[in-house]
This record gives structure tokens, C-alpha cells and sequence, in this order.
């Protein structure tokens, strides 16, 4: 019995030597909702001093859901001397059924710079439609029959109604006609020609070299926004990243391009609104993304034009 006894301690002293340098748990505070409800999705990733570990975006994996919100902690050290890193996702799904997110995956390199990776659990959660109230019960009922008009109907109230309703159309076409026709203002020059100038100006900047690097992704995220407003002729810049991406699918822009454009913004929003500190290689990659989105979306006529010329 003591000889169990001793292993058992010496089994809990030694046990924090074989823990893991790096674990990442992710949880929902309800497995069940009904449509449209908010979940909160919280990621903890928890790591050794010492180890690099990668920051996530778990925005661009989440199935069926949707980024309403999100807030990334900075990290935090521990009693035991390890980095806690929590982000905080708002999500919500607008279809029912039995959806997961999937396992969130993140690389590291760990004490002997050995690259390694680890995962956290799917998570299922069941999405409701929305359930009749008990006032809703009785709500489809059959049809009344005409019902009896007393008295006179003046000839001229029949006609001011008329005349009310014409009016009142007429204001309506007007109105949605205004609106379908306000567009951007047509730019001064080719809309490639302005965002690959205003790109070389940025670079030319030199931000990125002085510190500021949350200014560098306001400007290259506004550059390509405005190149959005200029080469499809809908409003970008007071968009929210969301917003711009379903006014792409209605104006049916190439799937493709949709995406790479929603990706590239955020990347972007992820260090003008989540406080993350992107590494060199990522800050050279997105300008690489910027120059790309311009050539993908160039009118290719244009662009073997360009080519022909050099």
C-alpha cells in the first residue's frame, strides 16, 4: 500500500513534465438554438514560454455559421509561468438542421523548434426553426364571405381613394428608380490604373519600416475597396465586410474572385479591429494579395493589352 501511495504522488509530480506544451480547447455557451440566435464561441489556446505558436482566424472555418462579432484577448501568463491566448467569436447560423464546426487546427514550433501541430474538438450544435406560440395555433382560419356594405358609398371618396393609391405608386417607382440608378461616380482613369498607383505610393510610404502597421492595413484595405467601387460600380468604403460581400453575390461577380476579395479584407479587419499583430511574412503576403485582386478582376482584354505595350 505505501509502495502504491508513492507511485501515485510520484506520478503527479512528474505528470506536468509530459503535459503538452501546447493545448487549444474550443466550446459554445448552447449546443441547442433556434435560428438566428447568437452562440458565443470561445477558443483558449494555452502554451509554454518559449514556443511560437501560430494565431488563429477561425472565422473562415466555421460550417453553417456566421461572424456577427469577435474580440481576441492578448495573452496572459499564468500562475505556472504558461501564455493563455482567448479569442471570442459572436456566431449565428440561418438555417436549421444538425451543423458542426469543425476542429480548429494550429501550428506551432515547440522548445526544440520542432514544427508541430494541435486540434481542438468539433462541436456539434442543432439549429431550430423558430416554434408557433400558443397564440399561433389557430392562426389559418377559413375564409369569411363578403361582407355587406351599409348605407351609400359616395362616387367621389371611391375616386380620391383611387387617385391616393395612383399617387402613392407613382412615388414608389420614383423613389426605387432613384435609388437603382445611384451609383459611384465614374472614376478619372482606369480603375486598375488608380488602386496599382496608390499601392506603389503606400510602398513608397515606407509605414510598415516606422511602426505603424495597423495604419499600413487601414490604407491597403481602403485601396482595394475603392478599387472594388470603381470596377464594379457599387459602394465599398462604408461597407462592413459582411455587407460588401453580399452586395458582390447580388451584382453575380465571379464566385472566385467574391472570395478572394472576402478573404483578403479579413485579413485585413482582423488587424484594424482585433488588435492582431500580423508577422513580416503575412504583412508582405497581403500586399502580394492586393496586386493579385486587381489582376484577377482586370477585364482580361485589358490586361493582355498592358502586356502587349511591355
Amino acid at each position: 500500500m505505501k509502495k502504491l501511495l508513492t507511485g501515485l504522488i510520484l506520478l503527479l509530480l512528474c505528470r506536468p513534465l509530459f503535459a503538452e506544451p501546447v493545448s487549444l480547447k474550443a466550446k459554445v455557451d448552447k449546443d441547442k438554438v433556434t435560428i438566428g440566435d447568437r452562440v458565443r464561441y470561445e477558443i483558449t489556446l494555452e502554451y509554454d514560454n518559449g514556443v511560437e505558436a501560430e494565431l488563429y482566424a477561425a472565422g473562415k472555418n466555421l460550417g453553417e455559421f456566421e461572424v456577427k462579432d469577435y474580440k481576441i484577448e492578448p495573452p496572459r501568463k499564468t500562475k505556472s509561468g504558461r501564455l493563455v491566448s482567448k479569442a471570442v467569436y459572436t456566431i449565428a447560423a440561418f438555417t436549421t438542421g444538425d451543423f458542426a464546426i469543425p476542429g480548429l487546427k494550429i501550428k506551432y514550433r515547440d522548445l526544440d523548434k520542432q514544427e508541430k501541430e494541435v486540434s481542438s474538438d468539433e462541436i456539434k450544435i442543432k439549429v431550430e426553426g423558430v416554434k408557433p406560440g400558443s397564440n399561433d395555433k389557430d392562426d389559418i382560419r377559413p375564409l369569411k364571405g363578403p361582407a355587406e356594405i351599409k348605407g351609400r358609398f359616395s362616387i367621389w371618396g371611391l375616386i380620391i381613394f383611387i387617385l391616393a393609391i395612383v399617387v402613392i405608386a407613382i412615388f414608389a417607382y420614383l423613389r426605387d428608380r432613384k435609388a437603382k440608378e445611384k451609383k459611384p461616380a465614374l472614376p478619372t482613369a482606369p480603375a486598375e490604373q488608380i488602386a496599382r498607383a496608390a499601392l506603389k505610393t503606400l510602398i513608397e510610404m515606407r509605414l510598415v519600416e516606422k511602426g505603424f502597421i495597423k495604419e499600413y492595413y487601414v490604407r491597403i484595405s481602403d485601396i482595394i475597396r475603392a478599387y472594388i467601387e470603381n470596377r464594379y460600380r457599387i459602394f465599398a468604403m462604408d461597407r462592413t465586410t459582411w455587407e460588401l460581400f453580399y452586395e458582390m453575390k447580388s451584382k453575380r461577380i465571379d464566385r472566385p474572385h467574391i472570395d478572394k476579395i472576402n478573404n483578403f479584407l479579413e485579413d485585413c479587419d482582423m488587424v484594424k479591429f482585433a488588435k492582431y499583430s500580423p508577422a513580416q511574412k503575412e504583412i508582405e503576403e497581403i500586399y502580394i494579395k492586393a496586386e493579385e485582386i486587381i489582376e484577377i478582376t482586370t477585364p482580361k482584354i485589358i490586361t493582355d493589352s498592358l502586356k502587349a505595350q511591355n
